[in-house]
């Protein structure tokens, strides 16, 4: 049995197919049409709706996300709230009301998820310091953002008036204490490796998911029928970060804002690629195993995880195994991952506070979008100033995200001056051999990371410490 709360309705269903998506849902069985369907992909933010869901401290936790790329069965023991249950009688939301005054609506097809993203704003216990952040997943199409944003600022500097959806927790919360574990024979949440193995020896052809950002386009862009889902979000040693012996250990279904935390404080260098990866909406379902899962030649996650060290353990229910990123991916959306394995978690080690670290990402659009190149360095050097460890990996340039090791070999035991620079750079055409695309031509990306190199050279020759081991 499906159970979940939409608006101040419990529903418990019995027959729904593995992949109804969550607007869908409301559209057509619940007459909820405030939420609109604008992209089906999770772009245009449209189709926004609040999730609440229980913390590990039995906390409500609300968050935007996409209802249009949402599996149904993903939120069971979950609340769901959309535009529709904001208003009381005649009297609008103070969200809503906060769009009003600050000429925030023009065409209105959209507006609605820009109310939801904002009254996620509003229930955020500390209040972020550029609330315009919250709105970065809400596509404007009348370009009007500058209302919008106002309407953000006055949201997030309003104090906390406790409305009739936070009156109405107690019931929510008890209610959530009382579902059981979900019941289906096509949709699947285990809570045990063993069980977990058990499910995809009887169901092999059933598909993996974490937040289903991705899996769910091959739903709502290419109009496919998927059967049977095994979803990975319900086992805890899946879903914790934990410290290890010599680093971390992140679960890989370990949602993207939290990484997002987690890194910018334990690897602050890596903030910035975190904070661009989708957006805020996407980054409250999308998760680090699903990015590795479909491994993506432009995908963002593999060429950071190269450049610090990084390790993906995948399992079969009996055995681990730990894998360079670089080696477990294999070629074009391949992997070692085979039939019967997932992958369990992401390691990360310490490292050292002389590192010198970064990543760039270059893409037609700040904020939620695919990179054209992604190129990450880590550089550090002996008491002499040689370059004594480097790692330099990229995305977008070949069939897969790759480790550079051609060009770490020019620089390892040199001084990295602007003659190494120069000679590293025109090393570049003969180890990059990237395609043309839509995105970027051959020579572009080329160019892009003869140009990203010089920007890591001007980063080295400021003070060498620039990221701190964070025990």
């Amino acid at each position: 049995m499906l159970q979940l709360m939409i608006n101040d309705q419990a529903i418990s269903l019995s027959q729904q197919a593995a992949d109804t998506m969550l607007l869908s849902f409301l559209r057509e069985r619940q007459g909820l049409v405030g939420s609109k369907e604008g992209c089906a992909s999770g772009d245009c933010g449209a189709c926004t709706v609040v999730m609440v869901s229980q913390d590990h401290q039995q906390q409500l936790s609300y968050k935007q996300i996409n209802s249009c790329i949402t599996p149904l069965h993903s939120l069971h023991g979950k609340q769901i709230i959309t535009v529709e249950y904001l208003k009381q009688g005649q009297q609008l939301h103070p969200v809503q009301q906060a769009i009003v005054d600050k000429h925030g609506s023009q065409c209105g097809f959209c507006t609605p998820g820009f109310v939801m993203s904002l009254y996620a704003l509003s229930r955020q216990t500390n209040k972020p310091a550029h609330p315009e952040e919250f709105l970065a997943g809400n596509l404007c199409r009348c370009t009007g953002y500058g209302p919008l944003i106002e309407a953000a600022k006055q949201v997030a500097a309003a104090p906390t008036a406790k409305d009739h959806i936070q009156q109405n927790e107690p019931t929510v919360q008890h209610w959530m204490g009382q579902c059981e574990k979900l019941d289906s024979d096509h949709y699947w949440q285990p809570t045990s490796r063993s069980e977990l193995a058990s499910i995809r020896a009887k169901h092999p052809q059933a598909k993996w998911i974490g937040g289903g950002t991705d899996l769910a386009l091959e739903v709502t862009q290419q109009h496919q029928r998927i059967n049977e889902i095994i979803d990975l979000t319900a086992l805890p040693e899946l879903a914790s970060i934990e410290r290890t012996d010599h680093g971390w250990r992140i679960g890989a279904a370990v949602t993207l804002d939290k990484v997002h935390a987690f890194m910018a404080q334990h690897y602050p260098t890596t903030d910035e690629i975190f904070a661009r990866l989708g957006s805020i909406t996407i980054r409250h379902r999308a998760t680090l195993g699903g990015s590795l899962g479909n491994a993506s030649p432009i995908g963002d996650i593999a060429p950071l995880l190269i450049s610090l060290n990084g390790k993906i353990e995948v399992d079969d229910g009996t055995t681990t195994e730990l894998y360079a990123p670089e080696d477990y991916i294999t070629g074009y959306r391949e992997t070692r991952l085979k039939p019967q394995q997932w992958i369990s978690a992401i390691h990360l080690p310490d490292l050292s506070p002389t590192l010198k670290h970064q990543i760039y990402k270059v893409s037609k659009r700040y904020e939620d979008d695919i990179a054209t190149v992604v190129l990450a360095v880590a550089m550090e050097c002996d008491d002499q100033g040689r370059v004594s460890h480097c790692v330099i990996s990229a995305g977008g340039v070949a069939a897969k995200s790759v480790r550079l090791s051609q060009l770490e070999d020019c620089l390892l035991g040199e001084t990295f001056n602007s003659d190494k620079l120069k000679q590293l750079q025109a090393l570049v055409p003969q180890y990059v051999k990237p395609i043309d695309d839509v995105r970027a031509s051959a020579a572009y990306r080329v160019l892009l990371v003869q140009n990203l190199l010089k920007r890591f050279y001007l980063y080295s020759q400021q003070l060498p410490t620039r990221l701190a081991a964070h025990a």
